[in-house]
């Protein structure tokens, strides 16, 4: 396991700085990368993750894309270890991002306001858009996310943009049309193709987890909820969302309408690529064109 005792002698060429985070899979540590003397994060999975053959695959899986790709939206991964590990330990080393997630940011905004509402409508549509941005980008690469949500989105203080974050889930399309039935992702976010379990999933369905992503951003509340997950999945595949949880609060109508196209129950009606939603959220923002949308 790894501690605070081995740090220097299991990560030679790192100087550890202090921990980010942990979850099921393992631990992420901010450090300093000794040869390019710069500020790094290094995601560390526990060795019992390394016995579970599909949450391995999903660590190298989320590992090989980060280093692959190169977007200013996407979290940069710079080296993995090999599978074999070094000193007993698997580890990606990555972007250090300085800043804070978009649920982080909304339980904060929740916190500081009487009424609960969410974040900002002018925030979230520029959020919205630079996410849009990384999945247009995943679309070019014929990649599905397939767990959009606020926790994945960081926001970089410095650099003032949003970076996509945890491809564990990412598959390429192709893959995707051979797989089983399954149901993966979060809940709350996911398209009602993906809570059915079907395989097959396209950037639809990535489109249809950043509007309930928009939803909960400006709301302060998930579109659905339930008393359990299987209430919830239900749900996703077969209520409309709360128009009346936006209009009450005054936003615009043309969110509303982002929304709902965005988290139409069909596929075919939703936004059928990320960069026609980055097109239409750009003219809102600035005041080029009115939309009409009329759902049936």
């Amino acid at each position: 396991m790894f501690n605070s005792s081995s740090k220097q002698e299991s990560l030679p060429g790192y100087k550890i700085l202090g921990k980010l985070g942990a979850g099921g899979m393992g631990l992420v540590v901010k450090a300093k990368e000794v040869r390019n003397n710069r500020i790094i994060a290094i995601k560390i999975i526990y060795p019992k993750t390394v016995k579970m053959p599909s949450l391995f695959r999903s660590f190298r899986t989320e590992a090989d894309l980060l280093i692959k790709f190169n977007h200013p939206n996407i979290v940069k991964g710079y080296y993995v270890t090999p599978p074999e590990g070094i000193n007993g330990l698997h580890y990606l080393v990555m972007e250090f991002v300085e800043g804070e997630t978009v649920q982080e940011l909304i339980d904060k905004t929740q916190q500081d306001k009487e009424d609960a509402i969410g974040i900002n409508e002018e925030l979230s549509l520029l959020i919205i858009m630079q996410v849009a941005g990384a999945l247009e980008y995943l679309h070019t690469q014929n990649i599905v996310h397939r767990d959009v949500k606020p926790d994945n989105l960081l926001l970089d203080k410095k650099k003032g943009i949003v970076k996509l974050c945890d491809l564990g889930l990412a598959k390429g399309v192709t893959e995707q049309a051979k797989e089983q039935s399954t149901t993966f992702g979060t809940i709350a976010y996911m398209s009602p193709e993906q809570a059915r379990g079907q395989g097959g999933l396209d950037i639809r369905s990535d489109i249809y987890s950043l509007g309930a992503t928009l939803y909960h951003m400006i709301t302060g509340k998930t579109p659905f909820a339930g008393t359990n997950d299987l209430e919830v999945m239900a749900k996703q595949v077969l209520s409309n969302i709360q128009s009346d949880e936006i209009k009450n609060k005054n936003f615009s109508p043309l969110v509303l309408y982002f929304i709902e196209k965005m988290m139409a129950k069909e596929k075919e009606i939703r936004y059928q690529t990320p960069r026609k939603v980055i097109e239409d959220i750009r003219s809102q923002i600035d005041g080029y064109r009115s939309l009409e949308f009329h759902p049936e």
